[in-house]
């Protein structure tokens, strides 16, 4: 059996990232993520004997003809597309060239947004045979597995599908409450250097240390694709993949991936506790709630090679965090960057503009705000309201939303429209937000330190250009 995954070609010749809920032009500091979902279930499939190829058009310049060739040369028996909402149409597209580069290839489809809106998936190719709903893991082992035999598909969980001309939704996969089962992500079948931090060229992986997040953020869709429920991989098991990592590929910066890493405070401090009792060279950076640290867990994690916690702020009005249900607060926001400053650790501030309920007054307050607590890196996104969300079903039954076009559904655009705030006024908001805490003197000073601390000096103009661009 062999399983060609796919991240598809540029749209319009932006790069997408596609992991889970995060879903936008590039990452951040123009970093495109390895596409851990895919590499992850390469993995899988190797332990039940089947062949994967991974193919990311995003980074390695393959358009669509390339990829139909690629299609066309390897003959896979299933080709799986990885999806982001606001790409979803072209990506989805991928299924009728997958078909006509091999026509006996099934196609299939993974992401959020099949998660949540399976229908309008299939509806928007004819070519597409099936998706999975949730983690993809384990469905699409047991729908490669079901194909191989000959079996039917209608006992594959989590699992949607076409048959006879109609579409199909088996029942719901549990999670994977054992996440230490699976095996690392099968990152061979990528080139590493082609994910890259942009201050010092350095190339990074991501690292899973947990899935789930049992907080109830409106705005959120983690719960479509990870569920509610917390579940974390023992600490000897990440350092054991960083560890692998380091050997096997070279690569010391890792991004820790979950919805927030010091939700369990006690694990956290274990896994850094753990790096260092292991002498493990590395560096990482990683999430976090602000209600959700100490000073002794930032000492800690900052000892064992973290060097930027990113907080999800939000915003700078009570009142608007208390309409996102983020159950913080301001005065918590402040004592968490004050204590990561403390130890050294650089922090990220990610915010929202445009939430419903907002004003051009409230917007403003977020701004200076993120000026008040000296970050040294903000982003600031427009509210969108992506399907899964309890946003989504807010904006969407009031009348506020803007579903013409899907492309518009990441955080450099607003789709929402309020009594209070129309799209152009959220967007100017956000472009009038980056410009001024850009130009504050010591952003601009920790910029150029992390540019010249690059070790690849030789790109250095080409790193500004992508900080200015990213800017």
């Amino acid at each position: 059996m062999k399983v060609f995954f796919l991240n598809p070609p540029p749209v319009e010749g932006v790069n997408i990232v596609r992991e889970g809920r995060c879903m936008q032009r590039t990452g951040a500091w123009t970093a495109v993520w390895a596409p851990i979902s895919m590499a992850q279930t390469a993995a899988v499939l190797r332990e039940v004997d089947m062949e994967a190829k991974l193919v990311d058009c995003s980074v390695e310049d393959v358009d669509r003809e390339a990829l139909k060739e690629a299609i066309t040369a390897w003959k896979p028996d299933l080709v799986v597309i990885n999806t982001g909402t606001p790409s979803i149409e072209s990506d989805i597209a991928i299924a009728s060239l997958a078909k006509g580069a091999h026509p006996d290839a099934w196609t299939m489809a993974i992401g959020i947004h099949p998660s949540a809106r399976p229908d309008d998936c299939f509806a928007f190719d004819d070519n597409l045979d099936m998706l999975v709903r949730g983690e993809p893991e384990y469905t699409i082992r047991d729908a490669a597995l079901a194909i191989q035999s000959g079996a039917g598909l209608d006992g594959v969980a989590g699992l949607s599908y076409r048959s006879n001309g109609q579409v199909k939704h088996n029942q719901d996969r549990p999670y994977i409450d054992d996440l230490d089962e699976l095996p690392y992500p099968a990152w061979d079948l990528i080139d590493v250097n082609n994910y890259c931090l942009p201050f010092s060229g350095h190339p990074f992986l991501l690292v899973a240390t947990a899935r789930g997040c049992p907080y109830a953020c409106t705005m959120c869709v983690n719960k479509v694709y990870y569920g509610a429920k917390r579940r974390r991989r023992s600490p000897q098991k990440v350092v054991d993949e960083m560890e692998w990592v380091v050997k096997e590929f070279g690569v010391r910066d890792f991004l820790f991936w979950t919805e927030s890493f010091t939700t369990d405070q006690d694990y956290a401090i274990e896994t850094a506790e753990e790096i260092m009792r292991r002498h493990l060279d590395v560096r990482w950076v990683c999430n976090s709630r602000v209600d959700t640290v100490s000073p002794r867990l930032l000492k800690t994690i900052k000892k064992a090679g973290c060097w930027m916690i990113g907080y999800g702020i939000e915003s700078g009005v009570q009142e608007v965090l208390d309409s996102m249900k983020k159950r913080a607060t301001i005065a918590q926001a402040v004592v968490a960057v004050r204590m990561a400053h403390e130890v050294g650790l650089e922090v990220t501030g990610h915010c929202i503009l445009g939430f419903p309920g907002e004003t051009k007054e409230t917007m403003r307050s977020t701004v200076e705000f993120t000026k008040f607590l000296k970050l040294e890196y903000a982003q600031f996104y427009c509210a969108v309201a992506m399907p899964g969300s309890k946003l989504f079903e807010q904006c969407d039954e009031m009348g506020w939303l803007d579903k013409s076009d899907w492309k518009y559904f990441e955080q450099n655009y607003s789709v929402i429209t309020t009594p209070q705030l129309a799209p152009a006024d959220i967007m100017a908001a956000r472009d009038q937000a980056y410009r001024e805490f850009y130009r504050q003197p010591h952003v601009i000073l920790n910029s150029l330190k992390q540019l010249r601390s690059g070790s690849d000096m030789s790109n250095f103009a080409g790193m500004i250009k992508d900080f200015l661009t990213w800017v």
